[in-house]
């Protein structure tokens, strides 16, 4: 059965053609329970024909494995194999890297320039984003609660403030305190001596690359890539149902 078989006709500047408009949403033919769908990892060079002779012994249900995932455009959506994905790389950012070929992959991975990089990507949330200028606003503007230190991470003070030399001391555990030092977190026998219970008035600390880190080019589109082979297919057993419902779906509008 083809899926643009029940599609109706529209006028468009004087012909017939298909209302793809009357896009179907599966929600509204099969729940959307746990057992509804199954978690599918595309393979390199695995195109939707392939998964849908691999689950439903059917390639002509191709389409049905696209509308599972929303997918409109399978040329731009649907996982790319090595070769698609350099090759959209080098069209994509020929014009950013002012080369061609291999020498634009070269400029989307090279990590001693900053104009390839996308955004920065917090290590601690995969949510939070921000780009370049953002960045630098943020690393030159933030500061750091001494009771949010991390043991073991690098920080700068920024300003001692109305803080005691020896309280300086006992935190950093440094003979000399000043503005501009660079310091690790330390840990005192099992007591963390930037904890919730340290109080140090007026003063502050930085570490922007503590928490961000730069995504370039080349690691953007390759993450990206990657995250669209964990797709969704609707569970085997509904297909009869779907396919029934569809063609009145599609027919009565």
């Amino acid at each position: 059965m083809s899926y643009f078989k029940h599609y109706p006709t529209t006028k468009y500047a004087g012909y017939d053609i298909l209302d793809l408009t009357r896009r179907v949403k599966l929600e509204n033919i099969v729940g959307s329970g746990a057992l509804d769908y199954m978690t599918y990892t595309v393979a390199e060079g695995e195109k939707p024909e392939d998964v849908a002779f691999y689950y439903y012994d059917d390639p002509s249900l191709a389409w049905l494995v696209l509308l599972s995932n929303d997918i409109v455009d399978a040329f731009t959506e649907w996982p790319k194999s090595e070769a698609n994905l350099q090759r959209h790389i080098q069209t994509k950012y020929a014009s950013q890297a002012g080369a061609t070929g291999q020498r634009v992959t070269d400029w989307t991975k090279n990590e001693t320039i900053t104009s390839n990089i996308i955004h920065y990507q917090s290590q601690f949330d995969e949510n939070i984003r921000i780009n370049r200028a953002s960045f630098v606003a943020y690393g030159n503007s933030w500061t750091h609660p001494i009771d949010k230190m991390v043991v073991g991470e690098e920080y700068t003070i920024n300003e001692i403030g109305d803080v005691a030399i020896s309280t300086w001391q006992a935190i950093t555990g440094a003979q000399n305190i000043f503005e501009g030092q660079t310091f690790i977190a330390q840990q005192s026998g099992e007591n963390v001596l930037f904890s919730d219970t340290t109080s140090v008035t007026g003063s502050s600390a930085t570490n922007p690359a503590r928490e961000f880190y730069p995504v370039r080019a080349y690691d953007y589109e390759f993450n990206l890539n990657e995250e669209r082979r964990d797709i969704q297919l609707i569970n085997k057993g509904y297909v009869p149902t779907i396919l029934d419902q569809l063609e009145t779906i599609l027919k009565d509008g």
